[in-house]
């Protein structure tokens, strides 16, 4: 019997030895800058031309794709070296507005619908409410609010939509507005789900999403799946693992040696 308490004793010392090694690899081993290897830091370009930067803010990092060569990481700022970038940023918020200027209208996304509203820009009053008509959602299970992204196409009447509890872009054409409601176009179905946390993160952890267009209307960027939508064939064309991580996105356009930010719809 004594035998057997020996072997039970040494097996279970291994198996803490092993369980105490794992936590202190998984603890120490660093994650790179925007989670991905070798990422420099981001240096401002003086040769004079524009330069077009998709900028996604992570928990300790500002990480610079360039638009014009395929999405690639060109660099990483911290925080603390980007203050300068962090006050164009937006405040967070559950509830969405996306001025249209040209139809007098103003799209607005909030918790517990999934969908939007279309209210007149002159009176705030309530036009319509577009629900994503065959596609369900479950308030218990989240994530609320369940369309957080909203981006007006700069070139186009073209409204995309978030629809994070199916991971699905839904495309509006607004042109009849505010004569008539908004028509939808096509629903695209994203290659990275929007659930779970992201990670990096210290606060406000659960992936909710966000949208933005490029300036040129080129592009759509979906904050916590990562990917990056050509608007013209809508279809994704890449995807950032820092933007699966992170809804805190802005872009950044480097003009005769200043940071200039689009503003956007």
């Amino acid at each position: 019997m004594s035998r057997v308490w020996l072997r039970a004793a040494a097996l279970a010392l291994v198996v803490a030895g092993t369980i105490a090694g794992l936590t202190i690899y998984f603890s120490t081993e660093t994650v790179p800058r925007c989670l991905v290897s070798g990422a420099g830091t981001w240096r401002a370009p003086k040769d004079g031309k524009k330069h077009r930067y998709e900028v996604v803010v992570l928990k300790d990092d500002a990480c610079f794709f360039d638009m014009d060569r395929k999405q690639k990481l060109v660099g990483a700022l911290s925080l603390e070296q980007a203050g300068w970038l962090l006050a164009a940023l937006p405040p967070r918020s559950d509830t969405l507005h996306v001025t249209d200027q040209q139809h007098r209208v103003v799209y607005e996304t909030r918790r517990g619908l999934l969908g939007f509203r279309v209210l007149s820009l002159q009176t705030g009053r309530p036009l319509y409410v577009v629900h994503y008509v065959g596609f369900t959602w479950n308030p218990r299970f989240g994530p609320d609010p369940p369309s957080h992204g909203l981006s007006l196409a700069p070139d186009r009447p073209e409204l995309w939509a978030l629809d994070a509890p199916n991971s699905v872009l839904h495309l509006f054409d607004v042109s009849a507005l505010p004569g008539a409601a908004p028509v939808r176009l096509e629903d695209i179905r994203l290659s990275k789900p929007i659930s779970g946390d992201e990670s990096p993160c210290t606060s406000s952890c659960g992936r909710i999403g966000s949208l933005l267009h490029s300036s040129d209307g080129r592009f759509v960027y979906v904050g916590d799946s990562g990917d990056v939508v050509d608007t013209r064939t809508r279809e994704a064309v890449a995807n950032l693992e820092a933007l699966h991580n992170s809804r805190v996105q802005l872009e950044v356009d480097w003009v005769k040696g200043k940071a200039v930010f689009p503003r956007p719809s």
